[in-house]
C-alpha cells in the first residue's frame, strides 16, 4: 500500500479503527481493493495530492480522495466470492428486492486509516463490514432451527483444518461429507444468527484470537480432506463422523460458530 518514502514523509496518522492482529489474516486482493477474510472487511483506498506540492487544503483534498474510493468500492462489492458460482455481484445484479438494499448500503463503508504528508497528500483506506452489508441476504438464506435445551456436550463450535489445499475463501461455504451430503452451509444457522455473524471465518493459524473468539475454548477440530469447486470442503469419514456426533449433541452449527484454517 505505501511505500518507504512516503511513510518517511508522513506527517500525521490517524487510526480510527483497532490496529490489525498481530496473526497474519487471510487477504485476498482484487481489482478494486482486497477481501479481509478474517475480519469480514471490504477495503479499498485512495489518494489526492496538492499540485502545489504544499500542505494547505488537506481537508479539501481527503473530500476529493473520498469521493474517489466510492465508485471503487461499488465495483469492489460485485467482486466478492459468495459461494462456489457466484459472486456479490450476481446478487446484486439480480431483480430481487435484497438486491437494492445491497447496492445503497455499500456507501455505509467507513475510513479506517487517513494519512497526510508534508508534500501535501493525503492517502485513505476504507473498509466496509461484509457481515452488515450482506444482512439482509444472509438472513433469508438461514433456515436453521436453534435447539430448546442446552447442549449434552459441551462443545462450543467447529475449526477445520484446510491447510495445504488450495482453497478460495467465500461467504457461503458448504462443508461436506465424502458421498457429497450437506455437513455445514448457510443453511444450517439460524436467522437471527446470520443476522448477527458471518457463516465462517477464515484464518492463517487455529491460535488467533479471532479463531478462539468465534469457535470458542471446546471446539471439535477435524482435518479436510479435499476441496470442490475451489470453495466447498470435503471432510474424510473419520472427520465427518466427528463431527456429525458432535453437532447431533449441541446446536452450534445453528449459531455458525465455524473457522476455517488456510495456508495465506
Amino acid at each position: 500500500m505505501l511505500h518507504g518514502k512516503d511513510m518517511l514523509a508522513a506527517l500525521v496518522v490517524v487510526m480510527l479503527l483497532p490496529q490489525a492482529m498481530a496473526i497474519a489474516p487471510i487477504v485476498r486482493e482484487l481489482p478494486h481493493g482486497m477481501v479481509n477474510w478474517t475480519t469480514l472487511d471490504l477495503c479499498s483506498e485512495a489518494s489526492q495530492a496538492n499540485s502545489s506540492g504544499s500542505m494547505a487544503g488537506y481537508e479539501a483534498l481527503e473530500g476529493r480522495a473520498r469521493a474517489e474510493v466510492g465508485p471503487l468500492m461499488l465495483k469492489l462489492a460485485r467482486e466478492v466470492r459468495m459461494d462456489a458460482g457466484h459472486t456479490t455481484g450476481d446478487l446484486m445484479g439480480s431483480t430481487d428486492a435484497v438486491a437494492d438494499k445491497l447496492d445503497a448500503s455499500v456507501s455505509l463503508w467507513e475510513v479506517t486509516e487517513a494519512r497526510y504528508y508534508t508534500s501535501g497528500r493525503v492517502h485513505i483506506e476504507v473498509c466496509l463490514p461484509i457481515q452488515a452489508w450482506l444482512r439482509p441476504q444472509l438472513s433469508r438464506i438461514a433456515t436453521g432451527a436453534d435447539r430448546g435445551t442446552p447442549p449434552v456436550v459441551p462443545v462450543s463450535g467447529l475449526v477445520i483444518d484446510a491447510r495445504g489445499l488450495s482453497v478460495e475463501p467465500a461467504i457461503n461455504l458448504e462443508v461436506r461429507d465424502a458421498t457429497g451430503v450437506v455437513l455445514y452451509s448457510a443453511a444450517s444457522m439460524t436467522s437471527f444468527a446470520a443476522s448477527q455473524r458471518p457463516i465462517v471465518v477464515y484464518v492463517s493459524d487455529p491460535a488467533d484470537p479471532v479463531a478462539v473468539r468465534r469457535a470458542g475454548e471446546q471446539p471439535v477440530i477435524v482435518k479436510a480432506a479435499s476441496v470442490v469447486d475451489e470453495v466447498n470442503l470435503v471432510l474424510d469419514d473419520e472427520g465427518a463422523a466427528s463431527l456429525r456426533e458432535a453437532a447431533g449433541s449441541a446446536g452450534f452449527l445453528a449459531q455458525g460458530t465455524v473457522v476455517v484454517v488456510l495456508d495465506r
